[in-house]
């Protein structure tokens, strides 16, 4: 049996940072010991300076304190028990002013983990606060010669002007041994589900709980102490399996929680491990499906992918002010973009939804600036764009969105996307549309995408602007009759404009998807994404690429009928 440990493993599901052990048992540093130390360097910092060259016009002190708990669980067997913790100190100094500094897109501070202690963070501090601020000076220089050489096509300021903020929220509280008890009970209860299945080659029950705490100081005078993550624990079920030409399969589900009264019963979440394992099963006889342009439903969670790589990470205030990236939307403001029968919205105030914790939810952002829900798109139209304190073209403010993980600089992010939809209509009438619009283009079936293993549409004008998802569930629905034939070996394929364009109607079944983990250049960040199904007039299903091996070779040692008796050899070889 797994016991307990600490550890530098990479955290679970992307959802942790890169966390080592802290040295001390205490969790988080009190405020005092934390907001102190940093007082007394930034009053320091912001005198120094070097001889020809003028101090600091800005300081930023940031700690994050994170603790975290991962158990995991095999064929009714615990795998893996660790705790982890770690303090990470990011420090952040601009020279210049506001309208020049020595900031770019690539800029990312300097950090360093924490220690524990008040004279250990102070040292720690002013040995960061060094770094940065002759990094800051030498960035500067570096930045003004380019501007020799380079063509500035908008001449923007580098830094927004902004009120301070003073938040302090209390603690979270955490309870480790209860949590590390209870999944422990849990986890291998759930993963034997799986040892009823002979099919099912591999299988994970795993849980991590992650508590954080973010303190914030900076020279401007904003001072915060916040909760570092609203959706603290995730349970995921998985399992794999191999069609019988060698096709790797796999299924998943999750289920969030902020408190453990959020999860489903066991009894629910046993159902939702024998679910997988039928889909797996269907999978494994489903046909493999051939390339084909059709019309296509997406579910309310693979619409939000849609929207979040599509439209989402396009709107990043940032962006607009880079030309390496694609600026699809940097002129479009005040313009359709999507359908008029849509909008597009982000709310990281929305803590909950129809009683569900949402994991994008915050109140003040990475660079103090409270959260603001914003209309992105209202009825098509482009409105604004993901502010954080870098102004853009038209937006010379942030709206709550400067967001980055404990080791970067923060940029405009989603938190809580919405999409919208003002004509909604019921699921089966989006399917009755389908069938019609097959029918018009003499399309044999149309396709139906539930769920999603995530999706990818590069934002870097070099790339092609391709965006693709890979669902964990494809039917090929029958034009004629409706009728639904699971199919696999496809994802869907497009460009942002035109996938985005060819969303004809949407349904009235908006669902959160919670489960989510953004990644981008200011590192890892939890969202929420709220959609609903979606009808597209036609996408193209592609192959995907391609995992073939031979199963194994014997039979699963589960194998046994109830009176204990071992099934007779492995299966003959054709």
């Amino acid at each position: 049996m797994a016991k307990p440990r600490t550890s530098r493993r990479p955290a679970f599901l992307a959802l942790a940072l890169c966390l080592a052990p802290a040295s001390s048992s205490a969790w988080p540093v009190p405020d005092d010991e934390v907001f102190k130390p940093m007082e007394a360097e930034m009053a320091r910092g912001m005198g120094m300076s070097q001889e020809g060259f003028a101090p600091p016009y800005f300081l930023a002190y940031r700690l994050t304190d994170i603790r975290a708990l991962e158990v995991a669980a095999s064929f009714g067997a615990v795998s893996l028990d660790e705790t982890q913790e770690t303090r990470v100190l990011y420090v952040e100094a601009r020279v210049g002013d506001r309208t020049l500094d020595n900031t770019d897109l690539g800029f990312q501070g300097w950090h360093a983990e924490a220690g524990d202690t008040a004279p250990g963070l102070r040292g720690q501090l002013w040995s960061l606060t060094d770094k940065a601020y002759k990094g800051a000076v030498s960035g500067l220089l570096e930045k003004k010669a380019k501007r020799a050489t380079e063509f500035i096509a908008e001449k923007l300021d580098d830094f927004s002007v902004e009120r301070a903020t003073a938040s302090l929220t209390p603690a979270p509280r955490t309870d480790l041994d209860g949590e590390r008890s209870r999944l422990r009970a849990l986890l291998p209860r759930l993963s034997a589900v799986f040892r009823d299945y002979p099919f099912i080659y591999g299988s994970n029950a795993a849980g991590r709980r992650q508590w954080a705490r973010q303190f914030l100081l900076t020279s401007e005078g904003t001072r915060v102490a916040a909760e570092g993550m609203h959706v603290s624990g995730i349970l995921r079920l998985s399992a794999m399996t191999r069609a019988p030409d060698g096709m790797r399969l796999d299924a998943m589900t999750s289920f969030t929680y902020r408190d453990w009264s959020d999860l489903p019963s066991e009894a629910e979440l046993a159902q939702a491990a024998r679910r997988l394992a039928r889909e797996l099963d269907e999978g494994r006889s489903a046909p493999v499906q051939a390339p084909l342009a059709a019309p296509v439903i997406l579910d309310p969670e693979v619409t939000s992918v849609l929207f979040h790589e599509a439209l989402g990470h396009k709107l990043e205030g940032q962006r607009q002010r880079d030309p390496a990236h694609s600026q699809i939307f940097k002129d479009l403001v005040g313009k359709r973009v999507i359908p008029e029968h849509l909008s597009f919205i982000d709310d990281p105030t929305l803590a909950y939804y129809r009683g569900t914790p949402v994991s994008g939810h915050y109140l003040v952002d990475d660079e103090g600036v409270p959260a603001q829900r914003v209309a992105l798109v209202e009825r098509g139209i482009l409105r604004n764009f993901l502010m954080s304190r870098w102004p853009v073209k038209g937006f010379a403010n942030s709206n709550g969105h400067g967001r980055a993980d404990a080791f970067r600089h923060p940029t405009g992010r989603m938190g809580t996307i919405i999409v919208e939809a003002h004509q909604p209509v019921p699921l089966a009438a989006l399917e009755r549309r389908l069938r019609e619009l097959c029918r018009a283009k003499a399309k044999p079936y149309g396709f139906l995408l539930v769920g999603s293993f995530g999706g990818e549409n590069p934002n870097l004008r070099r790339a092609a602007q391709t965006f693709e998802v890979n669902p964990r569930l494809v039917f090929r629905v029958d034009a004629k009759t409706g009728a639904k034939t699971r199919v696999r070996g496809v994802k869907m394929a497009g460009t942002p404009l035109v996938l985005l364009d060819r969303i004809v109607a949407a349904a009235d079944d908006a669902r959160l998807s919670n489960e989510f983990v953004c990644g981008a250049e200011s590192g890892r960040v939890p969202v929420g994404q709220i959609a609903p199904s979606v009808l597209i007039s036609e996408a193209e299903m592609q192959r995907i690429p391609e995992d073939r091996s031979v199963p194994p070779l014997l039979p699963s040692p589960f194998l046994e009928d109830r009176r204990g008796r071992a099934v007779e050899g492995p299966p003959k070889a054709r």
